[in-house]
């Protein structure tokens, strides 16, 4: 196999890449020039290079739009909630059933953890801080527990699988050219090996440090209770988690998937919004429904929108998406330049994982844990493919990596929002994951290496 100038300037791009996420500078300058010159070099134009821009960053818009619009329906749900009420009636009682330390520490996790499932993390760390971080300081758990949990609860298992709304695997797995079934089946065990061992970690060194008189729960003033809520509030407390806990159970019973999964918890929560709006507000629901649903695009494309022109570039090392970007022919130049390093350095199980780790976790240093993923699908596919492993189970280590690390518990960048609700410092709550993270991602990559 001959590796032409494009292939060159490919992985001198990629270099750039990772050297500036370890810098934690940003890339998308990088990606739309690295793209812009793959398309002049590879079709010989620069008209045709400008053409390449677009159609390259129109493909990835395309690709990413069911997860960009899945998270816009359930964040305009949240806000809907939040408006007539339903979001305390939901979380409040939850709050009363910490019993002692050990009760909140798994009881706040838990919660967040499911919250993040349906609403990823930011919001549901909005939703359930103010709600159950005072029965969690009244059951004598610290704050730095109460951040801990929630954060390696949501940040951590909860977005690394990703299994409800599917986006982490979904763009994962379209880079490695593996299915999004695959790619959930094959994180299955490494979400649980890291985030056992994660939680598990952080909990001891929490229990040590309280019994050490290092740690001690803050006293927490009687907060306000809001005691005046309208039928549609109540209704609607009860009525959500029910609706959703009813759309696991059909997905789970009708062996739906991928794209079926998500538009089915699209529908039922676009439902749910259309239901609450028109009882509580009536013939006033036109104007709530846009306010909502505009808030819930803000935030939704706010995340995606650096991705995409990211994304752009990196489908072009995917033999399956670069065609549709250069047309019939055009190579996966990641992949080739994959098969054109093993026939120079014998690729293993061994190499390649620790390899998809440590890129997994340069790339989460931005922070957002999700604009490296494509790089991780496409360097699984191309390194994963020569050395004979499975793909998927390649690609879910390093979305683990990418995600634990970015996604918010290792930079302090990352974890704003719990640290913005507990009021604890960013930088001693992500020292304080560093140990229980690590030991869970070295555990996962151990898993992995035996899976694959």
């Amino acid at each position: 196999m001959e590796l032409t100038l494009s292939h060159w300037i490919y992985l001198a791009v990629v270099l750039l890449v990772i050297l500036g996420m370890f810098l934690r500078r940003g890339v998308i300058a990088v990606c739309v020039a690295g793209t812009v010159l793959i398309g002049w070099v590879y079709k010989g134009s620069f008209i045709a290079a400008g053409q390449t821009l677009f159609t390259a960053n129109l493909t990835a818009g395309k690709a990413l739009f069911d997860i960009i619009l899945i998270i816009a329906l359930m964040i305009a749900l949240l806000r809907m909630m939040e408006k007539i009420g339903a979001d305390y009636l939901l979380m409040k009682p939850i709050g009363k059933l910490f019993k002692g330390p050990t009760g909140a520490y798994w009881g706040i996790g838990a919660v967040k953890g499911l919250l993040s499932a349906f609403l990823w993390p930011t919001p549901a760390t909005m939703t359930v801080g103010p709600m159950l971080i005072p029965g969690a300081l009244r059951a004598g758990l610290p704050l730095v527990g109460i951040a801990a949990a929630m954060n390696l609860f949501g940040h951590g298992i909860a977005l690394s699988g990703d299994f409800v709304i599917q986006g982490a695997p979904k763009l994962t797995g379209q880079a490695a050219g593996v299915s999004v079934s695959d790619m959930i089946s094959a994180s299955i065990p490494l979400v649980i090996v890291t985030g056992v061992i994660a939680t598990g970690l952080s909990f001891w060194q929490l229990r040590r440090d309280m019994k050490k008189g290092l740690l001690v729960a803050e006293v927490q003033e009687a907060e306000v209770e809001r005691t005046q809520f309208s039928l549609v509030a109540r209704i609607s407390a009860g009525l959500v988690p029910l609706s959703f806990l009813a759309v696991i159970v059909t997905t789970i019973w009708m062996s739906l998937r991928g794209g079926d999964a998500t538009a089915m918890i699209g529908g039922v929560g676009l439902m749910l919004l259309v239901l609450m709006a028109l009882g509580e507000y009536r013939f006033q629901a036109h104007k709530v429904l846009m306010e909502v649903l505009q808030e819930g695009f803000k935030f939704s494309i706010k995340i995606f929108a650096p991705v995409i022109p990211i994304a752009a570039f990196f489908f072009l090392g995917s033999p399956e998406i670069s065609p549709l970007v250069l047309g019939d022919g055009a190579p996966g130049f990641l992949f080739d330049l994959g098969k054109a390093l093993s026939t120079v350095v014998p690729l293993s199980a061994v190499p390649v994982a620790i390899i998809i780790v440590l890129v997994g976790i340069i790339a989460g240093l931005d922070g957002s844990g999700f604009s490296g993923l494509v790089m991780i699908g496409t360097l699984a596919q191309a390194l994963g493919t020569p050395a004979g492993v499975d793909i998927a189970v390649l690609a879910a280590l390093g979305q683990m990596a990418s995600i634990w690390s970015g996604g918010g518990t290792l930079v302090p960048w990352g974890v704003l929002d719990i640290a913005g609700v507990t009021g604890i410092d960013p930088e001693s709550l992500t020292r304080r994951n560093f140990l229980p993270v690590m030991t869970g991602l070295l555990a996962a990559t151990v898993v992995a290496i035996f899976l694959m």
